[in-house]
């Protein structure tokens, strides 16, 4: 009984020995250990290939990222001229006091990011959103007929965001 064990152990580290000996002759086994510790990790050339490819996707993306804030300052402010105007509207059938300073949308001049509300008249019919930065943004103006309803909207340069070319928006 001794003597079959003895066997069976000296079997069982032969098989053990000879799966070592398969697994480290393997060429993935053999490339992961001549890999030295200097040979690991990434290239310079590697490095160098994707901060060139950031780079680049980052100047294609902010001068886009620019134009979208610049859209949506007046986007904002345009939507606060017309809710103004709206508010006026509501103000006049209510029978309340249609002066700009009354209207609560236009009640703080600096609610808008770069621009600066004003009236055109002392009526609430009438609006201007002033930019801050002339070079960047337009002015927006609002103009509703408190008679006909009739609104015009224009704007000072037609080819900044938020305007149409024709003046308007």
């Amino acid at each position: 009984m001794v003597a079959y064990k003895c066997i069976e152990n000296i079997t069982m580290r032969s098989i053990t020995v000879l799966k070592l000996r398969n697994y480290i002759q393997q060429p993935k086994t053999q490339k992961i250990l001549k890999t030295r510790p200097w040979e690991e990790g990434f290239s310079l050339i590697e490095l160098v290939v994707v901060i060139a490819v950031l780079a680049i996707l980052s100047a294609v993306a902010i001068p886009a990222f620019v134009g979208v804030q610049a859209n949506a300052r007046a986007s904002a402010v345009k939507n606060g001229l017309v809710n103004g105007v709206k508010e006026c509207a509501v103000r006049d059938s209510d029978n309340k006091s249609i002066d700009f300073t009354d209207a609560k949308s236009f009640s703080n001049a600096n609610a808008f990011n770069g621009f600066s509300l004003s009236g055109v008249s002392s009526s609430c019919f009438a609006a201007t959103a002033s930019a801050k930065n002339t070079s960047q943004q337009s002015d927006f103006t609002i103009v509703m007929s408190s008679s006909t309803g009739d609104i015009v909207k224009q704007c000072s340069k037609s080819t900044l965001p938020g305007c149409n070319s024709n003046g308007t928006w």
